[in-house]
């Protein structure tokens, strides 16, 4: 796994952490609620879900940027903290049964330093590029690190519990030491002022950034940076007044949530950390959590009111977790659907796939319609589809990189697919790269069948064409030629008949003229009839036409059955063109002391017109007689190739027969 793809699973489950305990801190809230308190906490847990997400967002588009980090953490454990609490409440009440009561208060001191006491006394001087405004604010980062440490270690081995100080702490040191980390409690009175020197380096940052987006964002976070002081200012006054520093966490816990609603806005509008890829994935998965966290709840408060006190308990948790997994399992197959696909069902991909394709009207549509289907059955930005000189596009190109996929049809590479990877994501996984390759196989025979379409269109375009232009040809020759000679004849006649009797030698003269006249008539009916089938075809068939035509032009063999074969005249007809063609090439251009031509018949017909000449020139490009055999091979569904070797030239044409 690379070290993007840990990342995105870290991050992920992190927030699946702080999701989890959200719930824990809300059922406990509820089931061992004592006041208003209680009830505000449980809510304050789920809606400080926000700050993990917009942390895990931060972290993934940045991941060397200790900023989302110290989100990400504070996230989690504000959730564990709350939990822990109200645990401990009901466990230290008189007359509770409730094991562990001793850890949970443990749980309920340190975990606050990082979620509570971190930004304010580092995250808001590293905000938002991860590092101090100056060399100037390096001393007030460092005190503010000491701050947190002096904090932790007082909760961790200091003598008594936070919210609980007539409990003894299970990790203090003992003796002296004890009594001196404990001490180190009082360094909490540095938090407001390092938090509002934060908030100044915020302000600072926003006055003398030459960005203007990182700017806009600034403006809009400052004020809610200014929140987080105020809130531990107004904490001091709240503890010293009742004594209890707990009411004073809803105050602060919102100023975080404030922070991450506006960084939230400022990465949508104005790009901030460059997360707005990130940040909306990890929307889908924090809305997740909370969908699972409020089906946990209800169902589990349902159950509760339901049944009876004895049993209320564990049926509620059990029937809770019985909706909220399967729930959480269908609501993440949703959620990845939104975020990659059908990258986890590829046989769904493929049915998509095959339902765009029955859906295309014409062969254009085809390639468009299967770039845009892979494109959403993925959700990459853009993907291209290239056959030939067809290129089909979906998406808009980030000029990212991409990964392309060679479309094979019957061996032979025909195009390629790219498509182009998600913003801010590595390489495709390697399932991807085999459902993509699965497609391309796919891919591969839909472009094939297209090609062969069009190729089929363009013949067809051709063939009507050139019947057309025959038909043009035909009209022009018997108008302009063989229709003013014949007039003419008539009106010879006519003279002719008008001199018999007056001047006989003039008629004879005249009928004379017209005789020959006639026979030039004669000759262009045959010249036509010629051009539209060789008479010869006819009367020797086509090995004894081809033969005929081999000894005019001198030094090419025939050979073929002797026995002469019914062929379809189309057939025959483009055999023999193409034959001639390449005859006349071998005599004029091959310099070629023998040229021989094969015909022979087995389901179709086989033409093989073979030189011992110099053979084709380097470079060659075909010319109007190459193509012309090419096109009247691929008329009747045959083909033509032409090749060239140190022995000479070399023509093989295969023309199927029409079956009967």
């Amino acid at each position: 796994m690379s070290r993007s793809q840990l990342l995105v699973a870290g991050t992920r489950t992190v927030v699946a952490a702080a999701g989890v305990f959200a719930a824990a801190a809300a059922v406990v809230s509820v089931r061992f609620r004592s006041g208003p308190l209680d009830l505000t906490l449980a809510l304050l847990a789920v809606v400080f879900l926000s700050v993990p997400v917009v942390g895990a967002a931060a972290a993934r588009a940045a991941p060397a940027n200790p900023v989302g980090w110290i989100l990400l953490t504070s996230g989690v454990f504000l959730p564990l903290a709350i939990a822990a609490y109200e645990y401990a409440q009901a466990a230290f009440a008189p007359g509770s049964t409730l094991p562990g009561g001793s850890w949970a208060g443990w749980l309920d001191g340190w975990p606050w330093v990082p979620a509570l006491a971190v930004v304010p006394t580092v995250g808001l001087l590293l905000f938002p590029t991860g590092r101090p405004l100056s060399a100037r604010w390096r001393p007030v980062l460092w005190i503010g690190c000491g701050v947190v440490v002096a904090i932790t270690a007082s909760l961790l081995l200091g003598t008594s519990l936070l919210d609980f100080s007539d409990r003894p702490n299970p990790t203090a040191l003992p003796g002296s030491a004890g009594e001196l980390l404990q001490g180190l409690g009082v360094t909490i009175a540095f938090v407001a002022p390092l938090s509002t020197l934060g908030a100044w380096s915020v302000q600072l940052r926003r006055r003398r950034t030459t960005d203007p987006a990182q700017a806009q964002a600034l403006a809009l976070v400052a004020p809610a940076c200014w929140l987080i002081p105020a809130s531990w200012w107004g904490a001091i006054v709240a503890t010293a007044a009742t004594g209890d520093s707990v009411y004073a966490l809803p105050a602060q816990a919102l100023a975080m949530v404030a922070l991450a609603a506006t960084a939230w806005v400022a990465i949508r509008r104005y790009g901030l950390f460059d997360a707005r890829l990130a940040v909306r994935r990890t929307l889908l998965y924090g809305g997740l959590s909370g969908c699972v966290v409020l089906a946990y709840l209800l169902v589990g408060a349902a159950a509760a009111r339901v049944t009876s006190a004895a049993v209320s308990r564990p049926l509620a948790v059990a029937a809770a977790v019985l909706v909220a997994l399967p729930l959480r399992d269908v609501l993440a197959r949703a959620v990845n659907r939104l975020v990659y696909g059908y990258r986890d069902d590829p046989y769904a991909a493929l049915a998509r796939l095959g339902h765009r394709l029955e859906d295309a009207a014409a062969p254009d549509d085809v390639l468009p319609a299967v770039a845009r289907s892979v494109r959403d059955a993925l959700r990459v930005p853009h993907v291209s589809l290239r056959i030939g000189d067809t290129v089909a596009e979906a998406g808009r190109s980030r000029d990212a990189p991409r990964g392309e996929f060679p479309l094979v049809f019957a061996g032979e590479t025909i195009g390629v697919l790219a498509a182009e990877h998600r913003e801010g994501e590595q390489p495709f996984t390697a399932a991807e790269r085999r459902l993509l390759a699965g497609i391309a196989g796919q891919v591969a025979a839909a472009g094939h069948a297209v090609s062969l379409t069009r190729d089929l269109l363009r013949s067809r375009e051709r063939l009507v064409a050139a019947t057309e232009e025959e038909r043009r040809r035909l009209r022009r020759d018997l108008h302009d030629g063989l229709g003013p000679g014949l007039a003419g004849v008539v009106l010879g006649l006519q003279r002719a008949r008008h001199q018999l009797t007056d001047d006989p030698a003039a008629a004879a003269a005249q009928l004379d003229a017209l005789t020959a006249q006639t026979q030039q008539a004669i000759a262009e009916v045959r010249r036509l009839v010629y051009n539209l089938r060789p008479p010869a075809l006819d009367e020797l068939g086509l090995v004894g036409a081809l033969t005929e035509q081999a000894q005019t032009l001198g030094g090419i063999t025939v050979e073929g059955p002797t026995r002469q074969q019914h062929l379809p005249a189309a057939v025959e007809v483009a055999a023999y063109r193409i034959a001639l063609e390449a005859m006349t090439n071998t005599a004029r251009h091959a310099h070629a002391s023998h040229g021989l031509v094969r015909v022979s018949i087995d389901g179709a017909l086989h033409l093989e017109i073979t030189d011992d000449g110099t053979g084709l020139p380097d470079g060659y490009r075909a010319g109007v007689g190459i193509s012309s055999m090419r096109d009247r091979a691929a008329e009747l569904g045959g083909r033509c190739v032409v090749s060239s070797s140190p022995a000479g030239t070399q023509v093989h044409a295969t023309i199927p027969l029409e079956t009967p």
